[in-house]
């Protein structure tokens, strides 16, 4: 071997050897970054500065806002704020929280099972009205209406449970939309109609009386809530 073949292969080992390195430099930084890809629980953010509404009972409501930011909006005593994309009514009464209603949805499911927990009821998104009023076991059915409802606003169908003493009382609510809601609101339609006449039923006077509770629970029994309200205003016009 010459002195500039030596030289030469030499050179080469060096390249080599660079070549190597920087192949290891670049698969560094990819390593390095590989942890810091892995995403962290997509609850936490939200978490950190997202009060519970159902601990806002009783709060007034610049305090309220304080936490949640202003009202989306405002109608009478009706406010609606955004929690972590969840839409809640907060119904105040002299600047004071009175009460809330959380939608049975996915995206509220955090609001409405610490709602549910609060009154011993299922801890579950896809709660029943016959588990309502199984767990409640004392529940008062009224309705917007039953017949002639017009198009105005869609209909509502609710079991209704008083709370005990100065405790407020929490509503079950399910929007007449749903086959399973729609049908059965209509056999008991039909149920009470055949027993107290179409009057009774146009006039909606059946939210007066406590003959048809039994049937109503019966009727609902696998209807989806949409709706948990707490400290709800009883059913007026009787």
């Amino acid at each position: 071997m010459t002195a500039f073949q030596g030289l030469k292969i030499v050179a080469m080992i060096g390249a080599l050897a660079g070549l190597a390195a920087c192949g290891q430099a670049d698969k560094a930084p990819a390593k390095a970054e590989g942890p810091a890809e892995t995403p962290a629980p997509a609850a936490a953010p939200a978490a950190s500065g997202a009060p519970m509404i159902a601990q806002m009972m009783g709060v007034q409501v610049a305090y309220l806002e304080s936490k949640l930011g202003p009202a989306r909006t405002v109608q009478d005593k009706e406010r609606t704020y955004e929690i972590g994309g969840c839409t809640v009514r907060v119904s105040a009464d002299g600047g004071e929280v009175v009460g809330y209603a959380v939608p049975m949805t996915p995206v509220c499911s955090t609001q409405a099972l610490a709602a549910l927990k609060d009154y011993d009821l299922p801890q579950k998104i896809d709660l029943t009205m016959g588990e309502f009023a199984a767990a409640r076991g004392n529940v008062d059915f009224k309705a917007d209406c039953l017949t002639l409802c017009g198009n105005a606003a869609d209909p509502w169908v609710y079991l209704e449970s008083p709370g005990p003493r100065a405790f407020p009382g929490i509503r079950a609510s399910a929007v007449m939309v749903s086959d399973a809601t729609i049908d059965a609101s209509f056999r008991i339609r039909d149920a009470i109609k055949a027993a107290k006449g179409e009057d009774y039923v146009i006039d909606t006077t059946f939210n007066c009386s406590a003959d048809f509770d039994q049937l109503a629970i019966r009727e609902l029994k696998t209807v989806r809530i949409d709706e948990i309200e707490v400290g709800y205003v009883p059913y007026g016009g009787c």
